[in-house]
């Protein structure tokens, strides 16, 4: 069994993906389930096998306990906790080769929390990965984009798994610009000089500079560790991607941490 856990902040299409490549799975026949792992999801999109709302629900913990959104949702996280060798076993007897877990909405209250880390540790079965999922309309500008890899680098380092980047919606940008982001993981040189015009453009003086060498130590950062060159471009809308995405995967399921693409 491969535990595939899709991570993603707040409106990233996380969610969408986790449907729409549940799909493309079934349609190449492959056995897939799918697990919702969002006490505080109102909606989504697919039939969950496994739904942790039907042991917890975030909007209950907030009427019963009086709390705002963001204590509920993780009040309920920490509950999920004492009920994770249970939806182990659950998992375990679906008997699927792919399990795609869809974690909470609100990535900062799952990802960076204790209770987060031990559910990516105890869920995951015989082999297991994340897919990280950016949002393609917020990486645009090279300062947004290095935001986004330095995140996805923070998240890496907090499951320590091995990790598929994924660009989705790439529907909502036009081809000059993905050929763009594209460009800056591929050439870190290319990355730096667009943060020089863009820091020149929007700054002056000695902030500008502090700026453009704090973003120069992060490219160096991302790209010596290996981040920038694995970002997979794909579209939960029209199924874009999702083939790469797959091979990506397989390739760690098959072989571990370090993946090439099997043509």
């Amino acid at each position: 069994m491969f535990t595939v856990f899709i991570v993603g902040t707040a409106g990233s299409g996380k969610t969408t993906l986790v449907q729409a490549f549940a799909e493309w799975l079934e349609r190449n026949q492959y056995d897939v389930a799918i697990v919702n792992l969002d006490p505080a999801a109102d909606y989504v999109p697919y039939i969950p096998d496994i739904d942790i709302r039907d042991i917890i629900s975030a909007r209950k913990i907030a009427r019963k306990y009086k709390l705002g959104p963001n204590a509920s949702i993780i009040a309920a996280i920490d509950m999920v906790v004492f009920n994770a060798d249970k939806i182990r076993e659950e998992i375990t007897a679906l008997g699927a080769t792919y399990i795609l877990i869809d974690t909470p909405g609100q990535m900062e209250l799952f990802a960076f929390r204790t209770s987060g880390s031990f559910l990516i540790s105890r869920l995951s079965l015989e082999r297991s990965a994340v897919v990280f999922v950016i949002d393609s309309t917020l990486v645009k500008s090279p300062s947004g984009f290095v935001s986004s890899m330095l995140l996805a680098l923070s998240t890496q380092f907090r499951f320590g798994k091995p990790q598929v980047n994924v660009l989705n919606k790439i529907d909502l940008i036009d081809r000059e610009t993905l050929e763009q982001i594209l460009t800056w993981c591929e050439e870190p040189e290319e990355l730096m000089n667009s943060l020089n015009i863009e820091f020149s453009r929007s700054g002056n003086g000695s902030s500008s500079k502090l700026e453009i060498d704090l973003n120069l130590r992060i490219v160096e950062l991302i790209n010596q560790i290996g981040v920038l060159s694995k970002l997979i471009p794909v579209s939960a809308k029209t199924g874009e991607g999702l083939d790469e995405l797959y091979r990506a995967l397989h390739n760690i399921y098959i072989g571990g941490q370090d993946y090439d693409y099997v043509e």
